[in-house]
């Protein structure tokens, strides 16, 4: 399966770390996933988990490509994950500065 298809029948996978989160409410949730910069970020973090997981067990790509694709992938992995946390951490924080202002 491609990682085209993959990505199509993800469901929510890509969400579940802002899902798991307990600092969000519900509706902060709803207006996030909304937030089509924020789904595409999501999308390329779970695609390279997704690509980490595959490289990692597939005997059929040789042993050097497959140690050059996975450093490649865990090298970027972090500062990735960093990123969707901080584009998140900025979105709630201005949400919840206009939610406040509409009061």
């Amino acid at each position: 399966m491609t990682f085209q298809h993959r990505l199509q029948y993800a469901g929510s996978d890509p969400y579940q770390p802002e899902r798991d989160r307990e600092d969000l409410t519900h509706r902060e949730r709803e207006q996030l996933e909304q937030d089509e910069t924020y789904q595409r970020l999501a999308e390329v973090r779970w695609l390279a988990d997704e690509l980490e997981r595959e490289v990692a067990g597939n005997a059929e790509i040789a042993e050097e490509t497959r140690a050059n694709l996975f450093r490649a992938v865990a090298t970027d992995d972090a500062p990735l994950q960093d990123a969707v946390e901080e584009y998140v951490d900025a979105w709630v924080a201005e949400y919840r500065n206009a939610e406040g202002d509409d009061e």
